[in-house]
C-alpha cells in the first residue's frame, strides 16, 4: 500500500471511531456551547490524541493489547462511568446557577484582566488533562484499531505508510471533534440566556444518563 493510500485509509479510520456521536461528543459540543469554541478546543485537541495514540499503540502491539485491555473490565467502565456522572454534575450545577442574562464566561466570575491571561493556560491544560482522561478509559477505541490493524497488515510493513495511516487518523480525528466544539459554540453564541441554560442542562443530563448506562453495562469481576 502506498503512502497516500494509507493517509486515506487512516482518515476514513479516524472518522469510523470519531462520528458516532458518543459521551465524548455530547460533552465537546456541550464545551462549545458553554465555553466558546476557541476555549474547547483544547478538549477536541484531547480526543483527537487520544485516538491517535491508540491507533498508534494497536499498530506496535496489534492482537496483544486489546485483550488484555479488555481484560481489566470492569474498571475502565466503572471509572468511565463516574467520571461521566462527576463531569455531568458538576455541569449541571454551574448552569443551574447562572443568572438570568449572565453570558456563560460570567458564571464563575468577572472577565479576566489582561494581567490575568496567563491564567488561561493553565485552565486549558486542565481541560485538555480532563478529555484525555474520559477518552482514555474507553478501551473500545483501542480494539476498533486493534481490529483494523489486524485486517490492514500492509500498514505495518513499512514505517511510512504505518505512519500516514496514523496522521490520517489523527487529522480526521481531530477535524471532526473540532467541528463538534464549533456547532456547540455557535448554538451557545446566538442562543438566548435561557436556551443556553436548557441546553447545558439537557446536554449534561444526557452525559450522566450514558454514564449510568455504562455503570450498569460494566461486567461483572
Amino acid at each position: 500500500m502506498g503512502t497516500g493510500a494509507a493517509l486515506a485509509s487512516g482518515v476514513v479510520a479516524g472518522l469510523g471511531v470519531a462520528m458516532p456521536l458518543g459521551a465524548i461528543g455530547v460533552l465537546l459540543v456541550q464545551e462549545g456551547a458553554s465555553r466558546g469554541a476557541r476555549r474547547a478546543l483544547p478538549g477536541a485537541a484531547a480526543v483527537a490524541t487520544v485516538d491517535t495514540l491508540y491507533c498508534a499503540l494497536a499498530l506496535l502491539v496489534g492482537g496483544v493489547a486489546a485483550p488484555r485491555v479488555t481484560a481489566w473490565q470492569p474498571w475502565p467502565a466503572l471509572v468511565g462511568g463516574v467520571a461521566l456522572l462527576v463531569v455531568a454534575g458538576v455541569g449541571l450545577r454551574r448552569g443551574l446557577a447562572r443568572r438570568d442574562g449572565q453570558a456563560p464566561d460570567e458564571a464563575t466570575g468577572p472577565r479576566p484582566a489582561p494581567a490575568e491571561v496567563r491564567d488561561a493556560t493553565p485552565a486549558a491544560l486542565r481541560r485538555y488533562a480532563l478529555y484525555v482522561g474520559l477518552t482514555a478509559v474507553n478501551p473500545a477505541t483501542l480494539v476498533y484499531f486493534t481490529a483494523l490493524a489486524s485486517g490492514l497488515a500492509l500498514l505495518t510493513d513499512r514505517p511510512t505508510t504505518a505512519a500516514a495511516f496514523v496522521a490520517g487518523v489523527g487529522a480526521a480525528s481531530f477535524g471532526w471533534q473540532a467541528l463538534l466544539v464549533v456547532v456547540g459554540g455557535l448554538l451557545g453564541g446566538r442562543a438566548g440566556t435561557g436556551v443556553r441554560r436548557a441546553t447545558t442542562v439537557v446536554g449534561n443530563a444526557v452525559v450522566a444518563l450514558l454514564g449510568v448506562v455504562m455503570l450498569w453495562r460494566a461486567p461483572h469481576p
